[in-house]
């Protein structure tokens, strides 16, 4: 433990940190800092990642709302943008609603959210930033359909 406390020490004042044996630790060549420089998971993330951009489209179709992937999903800048989905809730003659698409294997990050949520709509805001709107399934169909008439 006072190791992990003066490394902390350390590093704070910009010397190079150690590790348990005392070797010194390049912090740019370590497998972390690598990842965080815009390496991103592998087949099986992206896989993940389109199987349920697709379901959210399909979910889209089967209340008569016209969705769909949008080119690379993120993977590329295509139209100055990257989002993941396109979204044609006033019909294809207006621009649609652009949208991200999140899953998570534990879905930790999700539960306090979900745990607020219940079944109404959930408004967010950080101090000195602009609000979120996050809305459950049901919600959003209802509003879908009221828009649409």
């Amino acid at each position: 433990m006072r190791s992990r406390i003066e490394n902390a020490a350390a590093e704070a004042r910009g010397v190079t940190e150690t590790d348990q044996l005392g070797g010194k630790v390049n912090r740019e060549n370590s497998l972390a800092s690598r990842r965080v420089q815009g390496q991103r998971g592998g087949r099986r993330s992206r896989a993940k990642g389109d199987r349920i951009e697709r379901e959210i489209v399909s979910r889209h179709a089967a209340i008569g709302i016209r969705a769909e992937r949008y080119p690379l999903s993120g993977g590329s800048r295509f139209r100055g943008t990257s989002h993941d989905i396109d979204i044609y809730a006033f019909g294809t003659d207006e621009g649609p609603l652009v949208a991200e698409v999140k899953s998570r294997r534990s879905g930790a990050g999700f539960v306090t959210l979900e745990k607020w949520l219940g079944e109404f709509g959930l408004f967010l805001r950080r101090n000195n930033a602009a609000a979120t709107v996050l809305l459950p399934w049901r919600a959003w169909t209802v509003l879908l359909a009221t828009v649409r008439r």
